[in-house]
């Protein structure tokens, strides 16, 4: 009789032993995920600050105001020489 419950006993705890290390191991998992996952949205954050600021410290280009001169004052102006 102490035989059966002493195996009963053993039985019912390694039962509980053995959900325990499954709820610890899916904790374990999700907080894995989680710190993938803040890992990968700051260096997403990092690449983007810097495509931000990177344009907008790009220096400007200025557009010449320069005339283009059109065949017939080339034409012109070598007639005068």
């Amino acid at each position: 009789m102490r035989l059966i419950l002493t195996a009963l006993m053993i039985s019912i705890s390694s039962v509980c032993s053995a959900q325990f290390l499954k709820d610890i191991g899916k904790k374990v998992e999700k907080s894995a995920e989680r710190t993938i996952e803040r890992r990968a949205e700051r260096e997403t954050e990092k690449s983007t600050d810097k495509a931000i600021d990177s344009a907008i410290d790009a220096p400007k280009k200025k557009k010449s105001k320069k005339k283009k001169k059109s065949n017939q004052d080339v034409i012109n102006n070598e007639e005068e020489n």
